[in-house]
């Protein structure tokens, strides 16, 4: 007995140390909750004049967390699992914890701008506990390796982005939030479902583990394409794929700037790397990933853009246009090689940049002109030249043309996609090809509209011309600068990408 509870102790002991360890390397999730509980005690203490604090908590913890993330990176950091598998850490996670912590830090600085909503941002602590709480869940689906924790992690991410869209007043906004919530349910419980016959058919949630794997790979084909089919269902909802794109343009149109610019982002990307997660361990099944993911890409790049060309409001141009870029992102993802890792991880920081710099941008005339319909760009190229021209070159890296950085993005992904086609003979992917090129040309008629507008035609508003400096020109410029410094040296960050140890 005396041996049995030595072993039992020493057992707990290692326990114990596992989960102090484990702790150490979430430091960054700590962070996020130390901001969060900080600026809600903040509002609960102060109750008058208590915008300027919560504003300085809130960006000096993001700002603090982003240099930390920064100096701490390490390319080939050894992948880690934690908490008994729960959660594995490794670099490629952390280089997208980064991006996420840059694009809400903007966020917070496009709030501090804006006319229309800087008040309702800081005045209380209901948007920013929102915007912690949706970047914490971002932070967990990068690392979540059990779909137990993907499952909730996606939720934290869901609820978060469900509140941000209802904060505040207007019938248009409860409606874009109830639509949300409703679709958001709907494909919650369905991942819900089919994680739980994944679960049944492999006895585990642990998707790295090999009984999960043997057990996927033991499964009837039917029923593992049925449960895999409900979990993606789950997946494309946050990344706002087609065919699981509906809510996008309402939310978007309705959201503040602020809001928009972070759900464009944010959960996209951290569901392009839960779905790589997914890939990697039922890449051996009956499942076709290459087919159905080129089915989905193929169908987004089409709806996404062609939608686009149809708007008249710039937020909701920019919605479909999200889904679009999210099909790209998938034609790098169906390959499933280093090469598809590595270019879709350069396109989703180049959309990154580009989408910061374009809701930004966007945001400044909302400010100038009080609306973001097509019509009120008309003739601010002449009053806002600046400006303008910053939007303009934002617009033609959308598109994917040189000399900037939106170019490389598409050049490389095309070239990985061509040559997967090229080593497999795989029909799926030469379509890919096609239609991704094709809808190329397509995106140009769209993203060009609002510099047509801007130099083109004359609108009915009047504005001051705006001489001298402006902060928000120093802010645009500052987006807009690794656009073009990314297309003459994109192999400063193609090298960075080399390096990195993808695990997943």
């Amino acid at each position: 007995m005396v041996g049995a509870a030595m072993q039992m102790a020493d057992g707990l002991k290692e326990q114990l140390q596992s989960l102090t360890e484990g702790v150490a390397f979430l430091w960054p999730e700590i962070t996020l909750v130390v901001g969060l509980l900080l600026v809600l005690l903040f509002d609960l203490i102060f109750q008058n004049k208590k915008e300027v604090g919560i504003a300085a908590i809130s960006i000096s913890v993001l700002s603090f967390l982003l240099v930390a993330q920064c100096l701490s990176f390490v390319p080939n950091l050894e992948a880690k699992d934690l908490f008994v598998g729960l959660i594995t850490v490794s670099s490629g996670a952390n280089l997208f914890k980064i991006g996420f912590t840059l694009t809400a830090l903007f966020a917070l600085i496009m709030a501090a701008q804006s006319k229309k909503y800087a008040q309702q941002y800081f005045s209380s602590s209901e948007w920013l506990v929102s915007l912690f709480g949706l970047l914490l869940g971002a932070f967990l689906m990068t690392a979540s390796s059990n779909l137990l924790m993907i499952y909730v992690s996606i939720e934290v991410v869901s609820i978060s982005s469900y509140l941000l869209t209802g904060l505040g007043k207007g019938l248009k906004k409860s409606e874009a939030a109830l639509k949300y919530l409703l679709y958001g349910a709907a494909a919650s419980a369905v991942m819900l479902y089919g994680m739980s016959w994944l679960y049944g058919l492999t006895g585990s949630l642990d998707i790295n583990t090999d009984t999960f794997i043997v057990g996927m790979n033991a499964a009837q084909p039917f029923t593992l394409n049925i449960a895999i089919f409900m979990v993606l269902a789950g997946v494309l909802f946050k990344l706002g794929a087609f065919p699981l794109h509906i809510w996008s343009p309402d939310v978007y149109e309705s959201a503040p700037m602020p809001t928009v610019t972070v759900f464009s982002i944010v959960p996209k990307l951290a569901a392009v790397f839960v779905l790589f997660r997914l890939i990697s361990s039922t890449e051996t099944t009956d499942f076709n990933w290459q087919q159905w993911l080129g089915i989905l890409a193929i169908g987004g790049m089409t709806i996404g853009n062609f939608s686009a060309l149809w708007q008249r409001n710039a937020k909701r141009m920019l919605a479909y246009s999200s889904i679009a870029h999210a099909a790209f992102m998938l034609s790098g993802v169906l390959l499933f090689n280093r090469a598809g890792i590595e270019v879709t991880v350069f396109y989703a920081f180049i959309y990154l940049i580009m989408n910061l710099a374009a809701f930004y941008l966007i945001q400044v005339f909302e400010n100038a002109t009080g609306s973001v319909n097509f019509d009120s760009f008309r003739g601010l190229g002449k009053t806002m030249p600046y400006t303008a021209i910053l939007l303009l070159v934002v617009m033609i890296s959308l598109t994917g043309l040189p000399p900037v950085a939106g170019f490389n993005a598409k050049l490389f992904l095309f070239s990985a996609v061509y040559e997967g086609y090229v080593s497999t003979g795989d029909q799926i992917i030469l379509w890919v090809f096609i239609f991704g090129l094709l809808n190329t040309v397509v995106s140009l008629f769209y993203y060009i509209r609002i510099p047509y507008l801007l130099f083109f035609k004359t609108g009915d508003q009047i504005i001051t011309k705006q001489e001298g400096f402006r902060w928000h020109m120093a802010w645009g410029t500052f987006l807009v600068l690794p656009l073009f410094l990314l297309f003459f040296r994109s192999d400063w960050f193609v090298d960075l990408l080399n390096s990195i140890n993808f695990v997943f």
